[in-house]
């Protein structure tokens, strides 16, 4: 058996309670809007505040509430600096209001405004890049309209939303000739900033496919002679300080691999898994292996590149052992095994040691990063994060932009639109991983570019 007393009734217990207003009013106005300060009236049972305000002269009414617990309400969502009235109100529990208080406000000029200060456009590969600088992470979309074939009114072709600190877009696909483009910034009330129309060129882009028409196919570099425990072949990934799926047989499954890298993800790439320093160099001791970390692909035919992108195996956000920072290198002529000379003068031609020293930037090996002299780099990569950040901490709050790139769309980077030599051989250095790990797991990777032949 159990038994309680009646709930006490707030009507009943509060009944003739009107709160008093607010005091000690203070504004701060700010961009788009204001932060007005308060003093609470010291009474039971309060709720908290109301703002009544309204977005345009004679607009629609809006309705705000701040809870008894904050001495601040903030307003925002106007498309001018005009001065405007805001009524607050005290609510408590029983309903009832206290006498609003009008309190004057003057906003700054909206942050799309001041994001449109940032806005620049240029014609890219396949398409048009327009960049902007959101350093108070306002939510904003952005617009691009082109003309109409028919009618040559300006019509809508995609939209883009964001709330990214360094933000950017492109549009694709477009055909490589001049033409009229109109950009349109707005934020989520519709205020819209002055449009930007300009003239750009495209540059032709298509995509460099993971196995074309002639039946080439991308393959790890020269992975077909590394046979294990064969002295006639040496290990070819030990030797160029390459991370890769298999410590004892250094070779990788050519049909998963071309699975992974044309974005067909039934398996993940994971290079360099459970590898040890002293897998590589045998004299030092078994710590983590130092970065960079590198690998080289043998993209079966010349090509002038001008974007990549790649997705990661699905674990938990930002936790997919992914490349953050790195850069990528071309190549048509790299040296095989053989043909290496030690940079230091003192290990034979072609041995261990000597291509080490050649291949790598390890301290461990003697690294001299030497390779470098002979590549030309085509891109420095980073991922960076709607925040600003590219290093994942618990708590971070990653915005709708974070998760597609993270699921579903990948993660895209350009390349130095000034290199316009083609190569065969593209070599990844990778500098940070998403989890301090000393492997990858990708799921797909793409590039674009147009081929030289």
């Amino acid at each position: 058996m159990t038994s309680c007393v009646s709930p006490e009734e707030w009507g009943d217990k509060f009944e003739n309670i009107v709160p008093e207003p607010i005091s000690n009013v203070q504004v701060e106005n700010l961009n788009g809007g204001a932060k007005i300060t308060y003093t609470l009236p010291s009474v039971e049972g309060l709720l908290g505040v109301k703002a009544i305000y309204s977005l345009t002269p004679g607009g629609k009414e809006m309705e705000l509430y701040a809870s008894a617990g904050k001495d601040t309400i903030q307003v925002e969502g106007y498309g001018d600096t005009d001065e405007r009235t805001v009524t607050v109100y005290v609510v408590h529990q029983n309903g009832n209001l206290s006498t609003g208080v009008p309190v004057t406000i003057k906003p700054l000029t909206p942050a799309i405004s001041v994001i449109r200060e940032t806005l620049k456009a240029v014609g890219t590969f396949g398409g048009v890049q327009i960049t902007w600088d959101n350093p108070l992470r306002k939510d904003m979309g952005i617009g691009l309209y082109v003309e109409d074939s028919i009618t040559h009114e300006m019509v809508l072709f995609d939209q883009h939303f964001s709330n990214a600190v360094v933000g950017r877009a492109t549009f694709r696909p477009f055909k490589a000739e001049e033409q009229i483009f109109r950009i349109e910034m707005f934020d989520k009330w519709k205020n819209f900033a002055q449009p930007l129309e300009t003239r750009l060129t495209p540059v032709e882009e298509i995509e460099i496919m993971g196995r074309d028409s002639n039946g080439n196919i991308w393959s790890l570099f020269d992975d077909g002679r590394v046979v294990a425990n064969d002295a006639s072949t040496p290990w070819r990934f030990i030797y160029r300080c390459e991370i890769h799926n298999a410590l004892h047989v250094p070779r990788y499954d050519v049909q998963v691999f071309e699975l992974v890298l044309t974005w067909q993800n039934p398996d993940w790439w994971h290079p360099g898994n459970q590898f040890s320093l002293n897998d590589y160099v045998p004299e030092s001791a078994p710590l983590l292996l130092p970065f960079p970390l590198c690998f080289t692909i043998d993209m079966g035919r010349k090509a002038v590149y001008s974007r990549l992108k790649f997705i990661a195996r699905q674990l938990l956000p930002y936790q997919g052992f992914k490349p953050v920072e790195f850069n990528v290198w071309g190549c048509n002529d790299p040296k095989l095994i053989e043909d290496v000379e030690d940079p230091h003068g003192i290990y034979p031609k072609g041995s261990r040691e000597a291509n080490q020293a050649y291949w790598s930037s390890w301290e461990a090996a003697n690294g001299t990063g030497a390779w470098k002299n002979d590549w030309v780099k085509l891109a420095e990569c980073k991922i960076v994060l709607s925040t600003g950040d590219n290093v994942y901490y618990d708590g971070m709050v990653l915005s709708d932009e974070d998760l597609a790139r993270e699921r579903t769309e990948g993660w895209e980077f350009d390349f130095n639109m000034g290199v316009t030599e083609p190569f065969r051989y593209l070599r990844w250095e990778v500098t940070k991983t998403s989890a301090d790990q000393r492997f990858l797991n990708l799921t797909g990777m793409k590039y674009w570019g147009v081929y030289a032949d």
